[in-house]
C-alpha cells in the first residue's frame, strides 16, 4: 500500500527572519479595512476583538450567533456558497471549492475551536499556531480575522512573531 505524496511546499525550509517578517506583515494587513474589503471580505469593521469568554462556547449553533452578532451575517452567506471546480480536480477528490471567510484567533486550544470547526470557511486557530498561510490564504494577504482579548495579551507577554532577543542585542553592539 502506497501513501500519497506529500506535497514539495511542506516540507520547504523557510529562514526564520523571513517567516517571522511575512506573519507581521499579515498580520499588519488583517487591521486595514481597505485591504479586508479588496480582498473580498463583507465586514464594516476590520481589527475585531472579541470577548475571552466565547473561548468557553461548546455548541456550534453559539458561536454562529456570536458571528451573525457581529454583523457577519453578509460574510457567512458568502463563504456558506460552495462551487464544483472545472477540470479533473473533481475526479481526484477536490470536487467542492470553498471561499475562505473569517479567522478567529484564541489564546489556547479550547472547546470553541471545535464548536467552529464545523462552520464552512471559518477556521479556528491558537496564536502561537498561526502562521502566514491561515492569515493570507493564496499569499493573499487581509484575510477578515477576529480575535479574543485574551489572543492579543498572549501575543504581546510572549512577544510571538518577533526577533529573539539575541538578534536585538547584536543590533545594539553595532
Amino acid at each position: 500500500i502506497y501513501s500519497l505524496p506529500t506535497p514539495f511546499y511542506v516540507n520547504q525550509k523557510i529562514n526564520d527572519k523571513e517567516r517571522r517578517k511575512a506573519l507581521r506583515s499579515a498580520l499588519a494587513a488583517t487591521a486595514n479595512l481597505s485591504l479586508v474589503k479588496a480582498r473580498g471580505h463583507l465586514t464594516e469593521q476590520a481589527p475585531l476583538v472579541i470577548d475571552s469568554s466565547v473561548e468557553k462556547l461548546t455548541k456550534t449553533k453559539d458561536v454562529e450567533k456570536v458571528l451573525h452578532n457581529l454583523n457577519l451575517t453578509a460574510e457567512l452567506a458568502r463563504v456558506g456558497q460552495r462551487k464544483i471546480r472545472a477540470g479533473k480536480g473533481k475526479a481526484r477528490n477536490r470536487k467542492y471549492k470553498v471561499k475562505k471567510g473569517p479567522l478567529i484567533v484564541t489564546s489556547v486550544v479550547c472547546p470553541f475551536s471545535k464548536a467552529a470547526m464545523n462552520i464552512v470557511g471559518v477556521d479556528v486557530c491558537p496564536v502561537s499556531q498561526l502562521n502566514a498561510d491561515l492569515l493570507a490564504p493564496g499569499g493573499q494577504a487581509a484575510r477578515l480575522t477576529l480575535s479574543t482579548e485574551g489572543a492579543i495579551q498572549t501575543l504581546h507577554a510572549k512577544n510571538l512573531f518577533y526577533e529573539t532577543q539575541a538578534s536585538k542585542t547584536k543590533e545594539k553592539q553595532t
